[in-house]
């Protein structure tokens, strides 16, 4: 599973952020959002641990600027940023304890290069600098994560409206290198009523029921890697990095509601997931599982026609 949360994104942080790398789909530029979660509890816990029976919810908090596109000769640049804080309350509030999550913080860049090699051929790369902290101690080197994807995309279709990109995701993090392959799907049906994205680990497909309002299905595997170090749990082993981590499935809608402006909302079910606790050494220390809930999100973009 570990692998799995880091198969890439080759290009799917687009998905989430840019929107910006191919023609054919979405193109939100900016935009803000929030997840909401019903609540739920942790299975697997040490035998008396106070997390018992101590149940949870928590807010995720979204927000991803792009920077206009820059060009140099053939090639192009999508600069972008985005924050996510993700905020977790709990029945019984403990914030000593040591397996008890508060607020994860998340600032992520994300630098797209691409370059047409043919007519229907275009190499990509992709450099995403993170950094992903609770912030309960001063930024190191251990909160900052180095991530690169590079590979090829081709278009099929006398109207090129299908793209397929293969590559290679290289990540750096707690001294560890993570080298994954990855693939993504882009197609806009002929009559432009059917838009569908594949880019590990997210999928979005939508039907447009008119020019102001689509409706579909969304899914994703949503994870969150960061420095824990220094601590050590009950049985004295020393904890380096923790990793909270969920699939989100259900079904979303999009209105416009002036120009640019469009609000989608989505709802379903989080499920599969896992807050994990590894040593230095990356073995895993703690494995919690958590128990499926419902989720609901709103968000509020500006999108490129």
């Amino acid at each position: 599973m570990k692998r799995l949360l880091h198969l890439p994104v080759l290009i799917c942080l687009l998905v989430s952020f840019t929107k910006d790398l191919t023609a054919q789909f979405i193109k939100d530029v900016a935009g803000i959002s929030v997840t909401a979660h019903g609540k739920s509890q942790f299975s697997d816990l040490p035998e008396g641990s106070g997390l018992t029976g101590n149940k949870f919810s928590y807010n995720t908090f979204d927000a991803w600027l792009s920077a206009p596109p820059l060009r140099i000769g053939k090639t192009q640049l999508f600069p972008n940023v985005s924050y996510r804080r993700m905020d977790f309350s709990f029945d019984r509030e403990n914030t000593q304890h040591l397996y008890q999550l508060d607020k994860i913080h998340e600032i992520k860049a994300v630098i797209i290069v691409r370059h047409p090699i043919a007519a229907k051929w275009s190499v990509l790369g992709i450099l995403i600098p993170t950094a992903a902290s609770d912030f309960k101690n001063s930024l190191s080197a251990d909160d900052l994560i180095a991530d690169g994807i590079y590979g090829v995309a081709r278009r099929f279709g006398k109207r090129a409206n299908l793209e397929v990109g293969v590559g290679v995701h290289v990540m750096y993090s707690f001294r560890e290198f993570l080298v994954t392959p990855g693939i993504s799907v882009d197609y806009k049906s002929n009559n432009g009523k059917w838009t569908g994205q594949f880019y590990w680990p997210r999928l979005n497909v939508v039907y447009n029921v008119s020019p102001n309002t689509q409706a579909g299905i969304a899914g994703s595997i949503d994870w969150t890697k960061y420095n824990l170090k220094n601590f050590t749990d009950f049985e004295g082993r020393e904890i380096d990095y923790a990793r909270f981590s969920a699939i989100h499935a259900g079904v979303q809608f999009n209105q416009r509601l002036y120009k640019n402006l469009w609000l989608g909302v989505q709802g379903g079910i989080s499920l599969s997931g896992s807050y994990k606790l590894f040593s230095p050494g990356h073995d895993t220390i703690r494995n919690f599982s958590v128990d499926n809930t419902a989720y609901g999100k709103a968000m509020i973009t500006y999108r490129l026609k």
